[in-house]
This record gives C-alpha cells, structure tokens and sequence, in this order.
C-alpha cells in the first residue's frame, strides 16, 4: 500500500510532469511480451493490488549526467557530473486513453494493434550525492534523506523486496534510462522496486567508438559502486540485481571490482553478506572477454549469481571487437576459448553463460541482433526468470566438454513444467 508521502509524491509528479520532464532524443515503445506470459499463460500484473492499478510506473534513478541550467525543467546533459543526483521519475505507458485494462491485455498479447509508447510523466530530483567510498558520507546527505526513507519504505511495503537496478549502454539519454527501467520492472511484475542507473553517454556512436565514452563509462563504475552499497546500507533490501546492457557491462565491471577494491581486509563472505548482491546479468555485454577473466576473480565471491548472454549474431558486438580493438566481447559467441579458459569458467560455481544462438534448427527461430535480451520474447523470458525466480538458464554453461541443453528446450517450457534445464 501506498504511504500518504507517497501518493503526495506521485500527485505533484502528475501535475508538474509537462514542465519538469526532459525527454531527449527518440522515443522508446513497449518492448515485445515475454513468451513467458503469451504462452505459459500467467499474467505480469496479476499481482498488482487494485489501489495500485494506474498505467503510469514510479521508478527511482541515479545519474552521474550534470543538470542542465534551466530552471523551468529538469533535464540531464551529457556532461559529467562531479556528484551524482537521486530522485523519482514517473513514466507514462500509452497516451492519455490507456486504461489499466488496456494494459493489461496488450501487456500478455504477442502481437498489439497499436504500438504502446513510453514517457515521462514527471521528475523529482531529491539532491546529489558524494562519489565516495563511504556509502555513510553519501547517506548524511541532507537533501536526499527523504527520499531514502521513501526508497526504503518502498521496499518494506513491497511483495518482492528485491532491487534491481538498471545499467544502460552507449548512444542512450537520460528518458532511455528510465523508459527501459520502468518497463523491465513492469514486466517483471510490477512488484519490486527499481532504480535506473544513468551515465553520461553521448547520442552518438563516434563518442564510443573513439574511446571517449568508454572512459566515461569506466568512470561512471564508481559512482554504481556507491549507489550499491548506499542501497546495501540504508535499505532493507533482501537483494540487489544489477542488469546491465551493451556497454553498460563496463560500467558494472568496473563496479563490482572497485567495491572489493574499496574493502580490502574485509572478509569475502563477510562483504557479500553485507552488499546483499543478487544476480549480475550482462545482457549482450561489450566488454573485452580479457577484462572478464580478470576481473572474475574479484568480484565473482561477492555475487550470488553472475549470467552473461552469448550470441552468434550480434553484428554490433562484432564491429566493436573490429572498430574498437580489444579481442572478443563476452558478448560474442564467435572465438573459442582455451581449454585453460574453459577450466577456469567451469570453476566459478556462480557463473552461467548462456548461448542464445544455439538449437535455433529444432526451436525453428533464430534469436539474432544486439537488442535481442528484450526484443526476443525467448530471450527477454529468460532475464526475467533468472533475476525473478532464482532459475538456472537454458543454453550452453562452459564445460570442458561443452555440454549444454537441449536447444529445443527453452528455459520457460521447462520451468512451467518443473523441469529447469540444467547443463
């Protein structure tokens, strides 16, 4: 149930949200329905109590991008920022004519008559905090105090009290942020919270491609460092999930790795029990496979789960590699690994790897292309039963002797029945 602060808060995000939203580039449109809901037949919002049930999504974001200086709205460049500001955004589903019921029933179609599209409704930025390695500091923050005991409250009041934060990648603007958040949380059931994490990428791909914006993206990894491990302290969240995307692989990476940096006599179980991090899903992930297994070792005792998304086809992980420099990306499917490689994968226990291209010849599809992890219903079933229901994927997990599942198997069918594949 709503708090009365909380209704209050949604209110003046509904009145003032013309005047403070700043929109960027591009508009984002409702992703496809997950098979898990067209062809098991559940429903993602069948839990939502009836007070809860309006169309539009509050979320909460973190972003390390400077605030533009115009005090009519509330817009975020693509500046960096020297702290990084908390608040609200509440973002629209559909126009003004959509329904609850309307949502729900496009929300479990496979095919829609009309393309649902995603706004912001209104923005409320809390205040700025430290980039420090005391997430105590961050937390003495006078301005954002309310809105922690908000995120807080929110959490305690929620069916899931899980967190899951979202970490996009390159070429994306503050609104992609938190369009693609508030539609993971919706299809994820609209019953846990959830925080989108922005970092100061530019609209263009030169900016990346040049290098410039892989600095900022490794630069943003302390700032999520903070953000975790403020969530950790002044929370009660049960866990944390981080999902990242595309480029946002490296932001995470350097994230999980600095917070090991940062407390370095601190016993490993100890700092994983205290940080409370759920499964890290690098979805398509550009990050150089070199940097993974350096990086394995240091943060991999701090997670209860580490899943990475493989692919045969992604023709933009492939130009990265190219263009970029930096060997193969974890994201990519195409360069076989050493048999030492392979032996020091399998003995990461919490580690699954996950080749979404195999057995497309038995299933009769192909799932191909860069934003497969939530334009393919399979692929996008599969992000939300590993961060929702503790499920082993379906795919190929690195053996020695590349054991893997049935292609024909795709981990929903199994899970609906009881039998999760397992390699």
């Amino acid at each position: 149930m709503f708090t009365a602060m909380r209704r209050t808060i949604v209110t003046l995000l509904l009145v003032v949200g013309v005047f403070a939203s700043g929109c960027g580039v591009g508009m984002e449109s409702l992703m496809p329905t997950p098979v898990l809901y067209t062809e098991v037949g559940l429903d993602p919002l069948a839990n939502v109590s009836e007070h809860e049930r309006w169309t539009p999504r509050l979320i909460y974001y973190a972003t390390t991008r400077a605030r533009d200086r115009d005090f009519q709205k509330i817009a975020y460049a693509n500046t960096p920022g020297d702290e990084m500001a908390l608040g609200l955004a509440l973002i629209g589903f559909g126009g003004r004519d959509m329904t609850w019921s309307d949502l729900r029933r496009v929300s479990t179609q496979s095919s829609r008559e009309a393309v649902v599209d995603l706004s912001i409704a209104g923005i409320i930025e809390a205040g700025t905090v430290p980039i420090v390695e005391s997430p105590s500091e961050a937390a003495r923050a006078g301005d954002v105090r309310w809105l922690l005991e908000n995120l807080s409250d929110a959490i305690g009041q929620a069916r899931d009290k899980d967190v899951l934060i979202y970490v996009h990648g390159a070429k994306v603007n503050f609104y992609n942020a938190c369009a693609f958040t508030a539609q993971l949380d919706h299809f994820m059931g609209r019953d846990m919270t959830s925080v989108a994490f922005s970092w100061p990428t530019r609209q263009n791909i030169f900016s990346y491609a040049f290098g410039s914006d892989v600095r900022r993206a490794y630069d943003s990894g302390a700032a999520l460092a903070t953000l975790i491990e403020l969530l950790a302290m002044v929370t009660p969240a049960r866990r944390i999930h981080v999902l990242c995307w595309s480029a946002g692989g490296r932001v995470t990476t350097r994230a999980l790795t600095t917070l090991r940096e940062r407390h370095p006599d601190e016993d490993e179980d100890d700092l994983r029990a205290r940080l409370r991090i759920g499964t890290v899903y690098f979805a398509a992930a550009d990050v150089p496979r070199a940097e993974l297994f350096d990086a394995l070792p240091v943060f991999h005792p701090l997670v209860d789960r580490v899943v990475v998304t493989v692919s045969s086809h992604d023709d933009a992980l492939g130009m990265s590699a190219r263009i970029m420099g930096g060997g193969t990306r974890i994201g990519q499917a195409s360069a076989p690994l050493a048999p030492e490689q392979v032996a020091l994968l399998e003995s990461y226990e919490r580690l699954e790897v996950v080749h979404v291209s195999l057995g497309h010849e038995q299933r009769g599809f192909d799932i191909t292309g860069h934003r497969y992890w939530f334009r393919h219903p399979w692929a996008s079933s599969d992000v939300i039963l590993s961060i929702r229901g503790d499920l082993p994927l379906a795919g190929a997990v690195w053996s020695r002797a590349h054991r893997r599942c049935s292609g024909t198997c795709p981990r929903t069918t199994r899970a609906a029945s009881g039998n999760h594949c397992r390699a």
